[in-house]
């Protein structure tokens, strides 16, 4: 009966520093767009698209964008132009390493 209640406590002891380790360890790109003043940050500008340079990881990209690109494809991101929402910064990664940049016009159906 007493190695029953001291595995329970054993037990009990390794979910609380479980729950612990986990409250610790936050989404980082998460954290990144919260603590933009306002929503259309997290988006990208040709300012921040200069900045970017070759051999950098998607995380030091979310960084200076302000927040997580879209997804185009395997290793190829998307972010909206954040003030006119003309253009789109669309950036590759191989390896987790940025390996090529384009800007491309947004194109508006005509009605």
């Amino acid at each position: 009966m007493r190695n029953y209640f001291y595995i329970k406590r054993m037990n009990i002891s390794l979910l609380i520093g479980a729950i612990v380790i986990l409250a610790g360890c936050g989404d980082p790109i998460l954290d990144i767009e919260e603590s933009n003043a306002y929503h259309w940050q997290k988006n990208m500008n040709e300012t921040e698209f200069e900045k970017l340079k070759e051999g950098m990881s998607y995380i030091e990209v979310v960084k200076i964008a302000g927040g997580a690109g879209d997804i185009v494809k395997k290793d190829q991101y998307r972010w909206n132009d954040e003030l006119l929402m003309t253009k789109t910064y669309i950036v590759r990664f191989k390896d987790d390493k940025l390996v090529d940049k384009e800007v491309s016009e947004v194109k508006r159906n005509k009605k």
